[in-house]
């Protein structure tokens, strides 16, 4: 029975489309090839967490098209209450109220509800729920097509038709985020190997570092305990949640890093905290600094611990060797400037305005052309490191204030190929970005 309802694609062609090659209005042939070489790095778009999301959003659309077709579970002496329905395979369910309204819900221990699988006892409903999952299917696929799809990026309202489905789509979004991390670190060694890394690879490399925000800024909402797990798997190794994105090398980039840092919250404190102790490259001690301090934001109970240790570290970072210690002594300080920060203040205006970013986040948000261009590491008209003078803006705006308001403003955002390969640049650097 679950096979009949979750299921890969139903409709191959439509993959087909979502995998087109990654450059088709290039007119320069060794550039081309130069791209197509890259190929691989982006196969994951095709992965199987991918189908797993999109068939799991497709079932809330599913239940959302006709609400009443669910409530046949319910006899009539039931009818006051609400219906609980389990989503296979992932720790959420939708709740349908009395009155019809749906509401995403996360589960946590034991669930709660009716398993959807056993459910479909009916042939007829059996048969009404396949007609339904076909067209939902199709409506989750181009849902997730402005998030996934070379040249597209989501508009704000885009952006909350998927992440209204959050707690059902959040543990999903992540696992693709890790897997696109394997695949732009991947293709940063290439390109570090290879002194003549052009348009191509820079291209690709935003292109991923993209996709990579958009799905951890739909898992940034997740509560603690559901990326417990998450955090013990992805901080192996001096590998921290922010690092790939704080990497990326721009302000929107490390923004969304600042987001899924928050998210883990404490739990990540260790891995920080370790990395801060160790490392020798400028990048690696700005990340970990970074993260501890937008998790010291988010989480006030932990910000005095937090500010004594980056203090502590920083009267220590001089007895070893670092590749950059103006950097490093610069990130440093301007961590701590921000952790003594009467809590709730704001962001400093001059630095907003170097963003192009209003105070109170009005009009496109955070999703302005200097954030998708500006280095984090950069100094601020106040002397800080720009992404620090910023983090108290970032962490107050909403994941969905990270998108411009309206489909017409995306152009705003658009790179020039040139720009795409300095950023990209940035990331490959073996000196100070390791």
């Amino acid at each position: 029975m679950r096979d009949e309802w979750i299921q890969a694609s139903e409709e191959p062609t439509r993959w087909t489309l979502e995998q087109r090659t990654l450059y088709p209005d290039r007119s320069n042939q060794e550039t081309r090839e130069r791209s197509q070489n890259f190929g691989s790095v982006i196969a994951a778009f095709g992965s199987d967490d991918l189908g797993r999301m999109a068939d799991t959003l497709a079932i809330g659309i599913a239940i959302e098209m006709e609400p009443a077709t669910w409530e046949r579970i319910r006899t009539p002496a039931e009818s006051a209450r609400s219906a609980v329905l389990n989503i296979p395979g992932v720790p959420a369910s939708i709740e349908i109220e009395p009155s019809g309204r749906l509401r995403p819900l996360r589960q946590h221990g034991v669930p709660v509800g009716e398993d959807i699988d056993k459910l479909m006892i009916s042939e007829g409903l059996r048969s009404r729920l396949h007609g339904l999952r076909a067209k939902s299917g199709d409506i989750a696929l181009d849902l997730l097509a402005p998030f996934i799809l070379p040249g597209r990026f989501p508009s704000r309202a885009e952006f909350q038709s998927v992440f209204r489905w959050a707690p059902l789509i959040e543990l999903l979004a992540y696992a693709l985020a890790t897997r696109y991390l394997t695949a732009l670190e991947d293709l940063r060694e290439r390109a570090r190997a290879d002194a003549n890394s052009g348009f191509g690879a820079g291209k690709c490399y935003c292109a991923i570092a993209h996709v990579i925000a958009h799905f951890v800024l739909m898992s940034s909402d997740a509560p603690e305990y559901r990326l417990a797990e998450a955090a013990r798997s992805s901080t192996l190794n001096g590998w921290s949640p922010s690092l790939g994105l704080t990497r990326a090398r721009t302000v929107w980039s490390a923004a969304a890093g600042a987001k899924l840092a928050v998210a883990f919250g404490p739990t990540a404190l260790e891995c920080y905290l370790r990395t801060l102790a160790t490392a020798h490259h400028a990048f690696r001690i700005f990340d970990a600094l970074f993260g501890l301090t937008a998790i010291a934001l988010g989480h006030d109970h932990a910000r005095e611990e937090v500010l004594q240790a980056i203090t502590r570290h920083a009267q220590m970072v001089g007895d070893r060797s670092v590749d950059d210690i103006d950097c490093v002594t610069l990130a440093f300080r301007s961590a701590i400037e921000v952790l003594k920060w009467r809590t709730g203040e704001h962001s400093p205006v001059a630095a907003l305005d170097r963003l192009g970013w209003s105070r109170d986040h009005e009009g496109d948000g955070l999703a302005s052309p200097p954030a998708f261009r500006l280095d984090p590491t950069e100094t601020a008209p106040n002397g800080m490191m720009l992404g620090f003078s910023a983090l108290p803006a970032i962490l107050r705006a909403s994941p969905a204030q990270h998108y411009p308001r309206s489909k017409a403003r995306v152009y705003r955002l658009k790179l020039r190929e040139t720009e795409m390969l300095q950023i990209a640049r940035r990331g490959w650097l073996l000196q100070p970005t390791e």
